[in-house]
């Protein structure tokens, strides 16, 4: 690798790692485009490039985009209900797959109904909010027109609020209901979690038929409170440790035993009052094999 190649990597690496995991809501996938599309520039002349944030962008988005029409089939043979992959963002050292989204952060909310969308919608709406891209050039990246790249966002964003859900990063509500949901948690004070949650809330848990999981997603608070208190009963014999980290720009909660992360648990607060709305569950292992045991 050359010189200005590394200076050039060292530049937009983070850049388009960010990207991709907003595209594609995978920390591996992510990894993956943003290594081949840094080999393929290894090979093309970059003295000729004149624009290099914009070529990498555009190499990203285009592997983002297929790797995104075959995950479908990927997850359509997926065992339960499949989640994001959680991004620790609270890392003291230089890793920027971990601490990329410390200064803009994506919620884990925002991840999930960002696979409401089609492949076409999120691109734009990531290019367009994220890197406030115009619409000239996003039309240019998708080969399609400025009317329909304007009705891609249109149609994303009506898709993103009809959810009705509270997806930005609320760091300090955030911590304060997460702290009240492990006190609740660890006395198994059933009062407690009932009044913390929505009536309509709903958890979410990912195992992949790698571990145990809820195989379907647990509605109302009455259930959810009892799959809880029934899992901590557990997590008290196995003698699990509850961190509060930043996940995703906003405290969530890593269950650890004997140090290792075992499940990641992130939430989405209810819009109108201190209530959590969702709660997801990450317990597949392929999905936690960035998250570190805290120091």
């Amino acid at each position: 690798m050359t010189r200005l190649m590394e200076d050039v990597y060292r530049q937009y690496k983070s850049l388009m790692f960010s990207l991709a995991y907003r595209m594609l809501g995978s920390v591996a996938e992510a990894e993956d485009i943003v290594q081949e599309t840094f080999l393929a520039l290894t090979q093309s002349d970059i003295d000729d490039i004149q624009h290099m944030k914009s070529y990498l962008c555009k190499a990203v988005t285009n592997r983002c985009l297929d790797t995104m029409k075959s995950a479908r089939w990927k997850r359509e043979q997926y065992v339960g209900e499949w989640l994001p992959e959680p991004l620790a963002d609270d890392a003291t050292g230089s890793d920027p797959l971990q601490s990329v989204l410390m200064e803009e952060s994506v919620s884990y909310g925002l991840l999930v109904l960002l696979e409401t969308l089609s492949p076409d919608e999120r691109v734009v709406y990531v290019l367009r909010t994220a890197l406030g891209y115009e619409y000239s050039t996003l039309a240019e990246i998708l080969n399609k027109s400025e009317a329909a790249c304007r009705k891609l966002l249109s149609r994303a964003q009506q898709k993103l609020n009809g959810a009705g859900l509270q997806v930005e990063v609320q760091p300090e509500r955030s911590k304060r209901l997460v702290e009240q949901l492990i006190s609740a948690i660890s006395h198994a004070d059933s009062q407690a979690l009932v009044q913390l949650l929505s009536e309509d809330a709903v958890l979410i848990s990912d195992g992949g038929g790698k571990t145990r999981a809820a195989l379907h997603p647990i509605f109302s608070d009455q259930r959810i409170v009892a799959f809880l208190t029934g899992i901590w009963r557990k997590w008290e014999d196995a003698r699990v440790d509850l961190q509060i980290r930043s996940i995703n720009g906003q405290p969530g909660i890593i269950i650890a035993v004997e140090g290792q992360p075992i499940r990641v648990i992130s939430l989405v607060l209810n819009p109108h009052e201190d209530r959590i709305e969702r709660i997801y569950f990450v317990v597949n292992p392929e999905k936690l094999t960035h998250f570190s045991p805290k120091a």
